[in-house]
């Protein structure tokens, strides 16, 4: 009996040895480095820079959490004891942000939290929209890691802008603006560059004395004509009124032909596009913008106010059609260097009886 149980303790004892050399050759979880890739930032990484994780007891990876709150996905056939490698994401939905946080790796042997720096990129300006800018008009910046942005300048000036996304801004762009300026946005990621070429802008008349057509009158059937009204969205503006009267079948307001607006190289109908403030007393006001005649042809445009309240309206040279506005041929193929006179009237045969329009700070632009 003595010599069974002392059987009995040998075995065990010899147990208690094999389990004691098992938990000496298990080793917990250890990260000793991460180093990202390309390069070799050291517990630093950009946004989708690959990360590879150096240290001991890492086989068996289950998860990775970033911030305490985004998971992170891996591919465990890169894998081992001694390291590993995952990709860093950036989603705003999911509270992704730049600066120093906690990472989280639970492997096959425990878990082990390290601090990582996600740093804000360089930002990049892709594209504007319009491709070709118009000063005084709002501008769409495209890009990419618009964050934290600290300062937009156009020529060394500061903008007014609007933040859209981190991949878009819209910028306000001065009137006296100059064409090859150069802007920058700027973060602490960096500063993006790009210079700006705008579009031709001429002024035909702001019926304050400026222009390249400042002396206005009035023909057919109208009722009365003031190219002074005051109190207008910049100063004076040009008052039509038409009541009715068919005796001439037609109506308008020209300040003459003369020199070209464009010049010779601005041939493009489809890059030609005409700016005027609007208004009227009623809506349905329907107005006639025409063209000098060019080629035999006698080009319009007209459409009917929605808003009596001022408006800009801008029209492509390329959808006015011939027979002054009721043709069916588009001036998408004339030569707009030749513009060189540019009248407003009121479409009689459709519009309320009185129309009074309004209208203002007519400009002529190629971009």
């Amino acid at each position: 009996m003595i010599n069974k149980i002392k059987y009995r303790i040998i075995i065990l004892l010899a147990m208690l040895s094999f389990t004691a050399c098992q938990n000496d050759d298990m080793v917990s979880a250890n990260v000793d480095a991460m180093v990202a890739e390309p390069g070799d930032l050291l517990n630093q990484a950009f946004p989708l820079n690959k990360v590879r994780v150096e240290g001991k007891g890492l086989m068996g990876l289950k998860r990775i959490t970033l911030d305490n709150k985004i998971d992170i996905s891996f591919n465990p056939n890169y894998n081992s004891d001694k390291a590993f490698i995952f990709t860093i994401p950036f989603d705003e939905k999911l509270g992704s942000r730049f600066g120093v946080q906690p990472i989280t790796f639970i492997t096959g042997n425990g878990s082990v939290t390290k601090n990582i720096e996600i740093l804000q990129p360089v930002p990049t300006i892709t594209k504007t929209i319009p491709a070709v800018a118009t000063p005084g008009f709002p501008l769409e910046i495209g890009g990419t890691w618009f964050y934290n942005i600290s300062s937009v300048t156009l020529g060394g000036k500061a903008l007014n802008y609007t933040l859209k996304s981190s991949s878009s801004i819209i910028i306000g762009l001065p009137a006296n603006a100059v064409s090859g300026s150069e802007l920058v946005i700027t973060t602490p990621g960096g500063t993006a560059k790009k210079t700006l070429e705008f579009a031709t802008l001429i002024l035909v008349s702001d019926f304050d004395g400026n222009g390249t057509r400042t002396s206005w009158n009035a023909y057919g059937d109208i009722d009365s004509f003031n190219a002074n009204t005051t109190g207008g969205p910049t100063g004076n503006y040009a008052t039509l009124t038409w009541s009715g009267s068919t005796a001439n079948g037609y109506n308008g307001s020209s300040a003459g032909g003369g020199t070209n607006f464009l010049s010779a190289t601005n041939k493009d109908a489809a890059k030609t596009f005409i700016d005027i403030d609007v208004s009227a007393n009623v809506t349905g006001a329907q107005f006639a913008i025409q063209l000098n005649t060019i080629d035999g042809k006698d080009y319009g445009y007209n459409f009917k106010v929605t808003d009596v309240n001022w408006t800009t309206k801008t029209i492509s040279l390329a959808d006015f059609k011939d027979n002054y506005g009721f043709g069916t041929n588009t001036a998408s193929t004339i030569d707009a260097s030749k513009v060189n006179e540019i009248k407003v009237g009121i479409v009689q045969s459709d519009t309320p009886n009185p129309s009074v329009i309004k209208f203002d700070n007519i400009k002529i632009r190629y971009q």
